[in-house]
């Protein structure tokens, strides 16, 4: 299984996002916000005072229960009654006003979900201001990883996609596709994106999560978990820390990027 390099799932569906933002937003299951608060709290320092903020893939907009700045544009392919504007990742029509005038944009665990990344990082720069950030989560394609879609059957994964390449690589017509090997794909090896995006610098590049995932109790689904305390949570996010330092190809469930645009580029 681990040198398995792609797998397609037979049970692929929409999320239950009316049921999942229903659960997060309860705040009953501390394991789950403590998981979201992991995700999300540090983008606090790139969004604090900022005035133009967008979130692309937004899905159940859990996002706003932990963001300080509440002025975040929610956007997403279906118009969830929360959702701010419809917006398809492949082609982010946010209208002329916002051409270089976005401070922020972030994208969580919806990148996978996009058929050609390369295009929509490249669109997104028509709108980013020079100094802006794009901060993202997504998964990361290890042992573990595998385990769980394999077991779940319901995410593909790929390496051999060539995500660089300005074509799609699966069938852009249905957004829940994915592949979850984007991210490691295309900020594994730093220097071959700054040659593809020199528009773009990589701040942080980073892996973390598995105890804190698997006991959440899920984000996009519900599954089983055992209510742990706050401390019990940090003991076993240090358990992460180690276990991801050593072995990060066996037991990183997430990656976080931080790009920061410093050129313009000519078209």
């Amino acid at each position: 299984m681990f040198f398995l390099k792609e797998y397609k799932a037979k049970k692929i569906k929409a999320p239950d996002n009316f049921a999942n933002r229903k659960r997060i937003m309860s705040s009953e299951n501390k394991n789950l916000i403590y998981l979201l608060n992991k995700r999300f709290f540090w983008m606090n320092k790139y969004i604090k005072n900022k005035k133009i903020i967008v979130e692309l893939g937004s899905g159940n907009g859990c996002i706003k229960k932990i963001i300080h700045n509440k002025k975040i544009i929610l956007t997403d392919i279906t118009k969830y009654p929360w959702i701010d504007k419809k917006i398809d990742m492949l082609k982010i029509n946010l209208g002329k006003k916002y051409l270089k005038k976005v401070d922020v944009f972030i994208i969580n665990h919806s990148l996978h979900h996009c058929a050609n990344p390369a295009l929509t990082l490249k669109k997104i720069s028509n709108y980013l201001k020079r100094n802006g950030y794009i901060l993202i989560n997504e998964p990361e394609t290890s042992f573990f990883l595998k385990f769980i879609q394999i077991l779940l059957d319901d995410e593909n994964w790929s390496l051999k996609a060539k995500v660089f390449n300005h074509k799609s690589i699966f069938n852009p017509k249905s957004p829940w596709i994915s592949n979850t090997a984007i991210a490691q794909l295309l900020f594994k090896n730093e220097k071959k994106f700054q040659e593809y995006f020199p528009q773009y610098k990589i701040l942080e590049n980073k892996l973390s999560e598995f105890f804190i995932f698997l006991n959440s109790g899920g984000v996009n689904s519900s599954f089983f978990y055992i209510k742990l305390n706050n401390l019990f949570l940090k003991i076993l996010n240090i358990i992460d820390n180690i276990l991801i330092f050593f072995l990060p190809r066996i037991f990183a469930l997430n990656r976080t990027i931080v790009l920061k645009k410093i050129n313009e580029i000519k078209k």
